[in-house]
């Protein structure tokens, strides 16, 4: 009988013996990465791993430069002084990267958490030609290769797209900023990582929403969100949903993405309607009469930012039209937490992009007992989690980090 329910026979997935210790090795990579320097007493009760089987995968660790130990820093008045086991990885770098309409970013870390360095190519990328995007795509990988010290190594790469993904998670299946179907992307990566002499990193793709909320769980909501299960509801122009379980992103398909915009709402005296039919950035302006349905449309495509700060403006002027679509908006918006929060269990919703910006002028009404938390829109949040979302992928397959 297998007495570790951290191990892998409890989870049902068989009895490889290389697998069970690539499982545990992960399971204590992830304890030290949620929980910071920790003695072995406390990752063995956390992990349900007897102290002379950890002992043996720690000085694996050891020998595989992710993990150090060391006196811990408080010490106990009497007896044998305590040592402490933390997450290093300052010999292997991850890289995030995010393409989408305004061009490639990139950033570098160390997989112990350490930023290393950022980089940005800006181009409009719509169209529906994915040449130039290849292009940049390339252009970043050989910056992300050629600015790692001699001493470290790349091991594992997530691209961020805006559009949803094959079922095998390595082209992008549909993408409308862009104006792509069916588009490889991973052929150009793994060329460039061969010709670079990384042919071994890991390399993945994700839905800019995924790692999103991956980059709050683990950066600036990192408190907040815990353990709870949070839904995420973001985007630039459009809803696009995600979800956490635990603190790790769960997807609702193959596609990765929580399609929280198809979710029916129903405003007084109408028709059901889809919440990204009521709450899209376009649909915001011309409804409330803030702009014309073409002006509003090409503004939001081209430069959504810019679309939200002139809805603000009508609201900040007071604008009757401005101030009535919103309040609709948000009770749509409420509608879906109360449907999401049902369904999925949800004790969390995040409000991010220009969600978030609205939801702090007009916090949407439900009942359902979630805490809500409105975020300011940022920049970096999609590369940030993707940095995040690749170190996550080396710590998932730490014994073939050398290959």
């Amino acid at each position: 009988m297998n007495r570790h329910r951290g191990g892998l026979f409890d989870r049902g997935r068989g009895g490889d013996t290389a697998d069970l210790r690539e499982h545990n090795l992960a399971l204590v990579l992830r304890y030290l990465r949620d929980n910071g320097p920790s003695s072995r007493a406390q990752i063995a009760a956390s992990s349900s791993l007897g102290l002379s089987t950890l002992t043996g995968m720690i000085g694996e660790l050891k020998t595989l430069d992710l993990v150090n130990e060391g006196l811990a820093g408080t010490q106990p008045r009497l007896g044998r002084p305590t040592h402490a086991v933390s997450l290093s990885g300052d010999a292997w770098v991850v890289a995030g990267l995010r393409v989408d309409v305004e061009g490639v970013q990139a950033k570098t870390a160390t997989v112990g958490g350490d930023h290393l360095g950022s980089y940005a190519d800006r181009a409009d990328l719509r169209g529906g030609d994915p040449a130039p995007a290849i292009r940049m795509l390339r252009a970043a990988i050989d910056w992300i290769v050629e600015s790692i010290d001699p001493h470290r190594r790349l091991t594992a790469i997530t691209i961020s797209v805006p559009g949803t993904l094959s079922p095998c998670g390595d082209s992008v299946a549909r993408a409308e900023s862009l104006g792509w179907s069916d588009v490889d992307l991973m052929t150009c990566v793994r060329e460039q990582l061969q010709a670079g002499g990384c042919a071994g990193a890991i390399v993945e793709f994700a839905r800019d929403s995924a790692v999103a909320v991956l980059g709050l769980a683990r950066g600036e909501l990192r408190d907040r969100i815990g353990d709870r299960t949070a839904l995420y509801f973001g985007g630039e122009r459009t809803v696009v949903g995600a979800i956490l379980l635990a603190g790790e992103p769960l997807s609702s398909g193959p596609s990765g993405e929580a399609d929280f915009a198809r979710i029916p709402v129903q405003a007084p005296g109408r028709e059901a309607q889809r919440l990204g039919d009521v709450i899209d950035l376009s649909a915001l302006l011309t409804t409330s009469g803030v702009m014309a349905p073409d002006d509003a449309a090409e503004l939001v495509d081209r430069f959504p930012r810019e679309a939200l700060s002139a809805f603000v403006a009508a609201l900040s002027e007071g604008q009757e039209g401005a101030i009535a679509v919103l309040t609709g908006a948000m009770g749509a918006v409420g509608q879906a937490i109360e449907a999401a929060a049902a369904v999925l269990g949800g004790e969390l919703v995040v409000l991010d992009g220009y969600l978030g910006v609205l939801g702090s002028l007009v916090e949407p009404p439900f009942d359902a007992a979630v805490e809500v938390i409105a975020l300011g829109s940022h920049p970096s949040r999609v590369v940030d989690g993707a940095v995040y979302a690749a170190r996550d992928a080396r710590l998932a397959q730490p014994s073939r980090i050398r290959d």
